[in-house]
């Protein structure tokens, strides 16, 4: 049994550098529905704590009340500037053989799905995205760890413009493999 096996060192310089990647921003009316839903989990959050104080307000002192307040309202403020601060880094890339999603300010995150990886493509439209003239496209890989892409904010026409993109890559190289499309 003759194997003919060859798995040459790849140096630095031949490895693509993902730095000149031209990215392209979610759509800037993504960032209210980010805010949007924080305004409601805030609301929420200090409706709890307030029926919370109603119910056991003897139970606490004051300083303990004025302490969980700041950290609820803390948190609150740290939420909306890491919304804020993040959406500048949410871009993405559709490139001829695979999709490109970046995400993450604090700690950055690029992921890369090649299209003949890819299962599924699923376009979502929420309530309020329907307002905004927005979608969402998801695709799904087969991978177990981080496979899974979800681009939310996508203008309606780039959302559909990317999935007919994807399908057609797919079809395509199922196709040519010999398989049917």
């Amino acid at each position: 049994m003759n194997q003919n096996f060859q798995n040459p060192q790849i140096f630095d310089l031949e490895i693509p550098d993902f730095n000149d990647l031209k990215l392209t921003a979610v759509s800037p009316k993504y960032l209210r529905i980010i805010l949007l839903n924080l305004a409601l989990f805030s609301i929420f959050l200090i409706g709890a704590v307030g029926v919370a104080f109603y119910f056991f307000y003897l139970n606490l002192t004051k300083l303990q009340i004025l302490t969980i307040v700041i950290g609820i309202f803390l948190m609150i403020f740290f939420l909306f500037l890491n919304a804020i601060i993040g959406f500048k880094f949410r871009k993405y890339a559709v490139r001829e053989k695979d999709l490109v999603y970046q995400y993450g300010w604090l700690k950055r995150s690029i992921i890369i799905v090649p299209f003949n990886r890819i299962q599924h493509v699923k376009v979502e439209q929420g309530w309020f995205s329907r307002i905004l003239n927005l979608k969402s496209i998801a695709v799904f890989t087969a991978g177990v760890n981080g496979g899974d892409v979800t681009i939310n904010g996508l203008p309606e026409e780039i959302a559909e413009g990317i999935n007919n993109h994807i399908r057609g890559t797919i079809s395509q190289e199922k196709t040519e493999d010999g398989g049917e499309a």
